[in-house]
């Protein structure tokens, strides 16, 4: 099974190659597409500071202060390179693109920022804003989480194709949307980098939510590694009894389960587990995070149009 496995694997690593686009992607090209109607571009122009707000739609919770100085005491020096791209709101504009920049331009003590003035669709503003900042890395791993959501539920776009639009492959994004189902309080534990994204996978796979923020504070405050976390929450999983719903809950130590596993993950895009009930019986689960991945999974299950 292993060969046809290796097989199949790089078949599908060929296919996926394929499908998504070069990291150099244009996120603002990105979004265009993705208009319902196409973007004009005004000249470039320099727009007061105070004359422009915030992108409501920015997927970024926290800018990190140290960063934005040292982007300040660069635009002191050099000014700023790459105008922002705003659209008209009102009496005012909104950014399009390049918060960041704006931020750090105020600390700079600026007046005025070069801008593009475009005429972007709140439906392109949104998806631009989601995919620039997850295409640059900009976001730590809850709200890419939140991105990867938001372009599902509200822009009704599937794994597969926010993966096209991200470069990211279906296993990442759908490993990622299921943090989202960490306690609030482990959660920040990640957003602040106090723990990893290996940490929090492992706890992921505790079933109660006051042992997962249990064992994560316990891993941020003795700097735990994976494997130790990961250890821990074999421990703590086998020890609610044998024969007890999740006694053996992902503890495959045979690889042809794990490598059923691992394909059954890549093909569908989600988690799935399988839980050995016998020697000869069991159970295939497989997660969904909305009713859109639902039909998706159903859809590539089925064959269904």
């Amino acid at each position: 099974m292993n060969s046809g496995s290796n097989k199949q694997r790089k078949a599908l690593g060929k296919g996926l190659s394929a499908l998504l686009p070069p990291r150099t992607t244009s996120p603002m090209a990105v979004a265009a597409a993705a208009a319902p109607s196409p973007v004009h571009d005004l000249p470039p122009a320099r727009l007061p500071i105070d004359a422009i707000e915030p992108n409501p739609m920015q997927p970024r919770v926290s800018f990190q202060p140290e960063r934005l100085e040292e982007l300040a005491t660069s635009i002191r020096s050099n000014g700023i390179i790459q105008p922002l791209i705003v659209r008209r709101h009102e009496t005012s504009y909104q950014i399009v693109a390049g918060e960041r920049r704006w931020r750090a331009a105020k600390l700079a003590g600026m007046t005025e920022v070069p801008v593009v003035v475009q005429e972007v669709a709140d439906r392109a503003m949104l998806e631009l804003a989601l995919v620039e900042n997850i295409q640059r890395e900009d976001l730590n791993p809850i709200e890419t989480a939140h991105a990867f959501e938001r372009l599902n539920r509200e822009m009704g776009l599937s794994h597969e194709e926010i993966g096209r639009r991200t470069g990211k492959d279906r296993t990442s994004i759908a490993n990622a949307v299921r943090l989202l189902k960490l306690p609030q309080a482990v959660q920040l534990l990640l957003a602040e980098h106090r723990i990893s994204m290996g940490h929090a996978r492992a706890v992921l796979g505790l079933p109660a939510a006051d042992q997962q923020l249990q064992v994560a504070e316990k891993a941020a405050a003795q700097g735990m590694s994976v494997r130790q976390v990961e250890a821990l929450v074999q421990e703590l999983t086998s020890s609610r009894g044998k024969g007890g719903r999740g006694s053996k809950h992902e503890s495959h130590t045979d690889p042809n389960v794990k490598a059923a596993i691992d394909e059954l993950e890549r093909a569908l895009g989600t988690r799935v587990r399988i839980v050995e009930l016998s020697e000869q019986r069991g159970r295939i689960e497989i997660e969904y995070y909305s009713q859109a991945e639902l039909d998706r999974i159903f859809q590539q299950i089925t064959g269904a149009n």
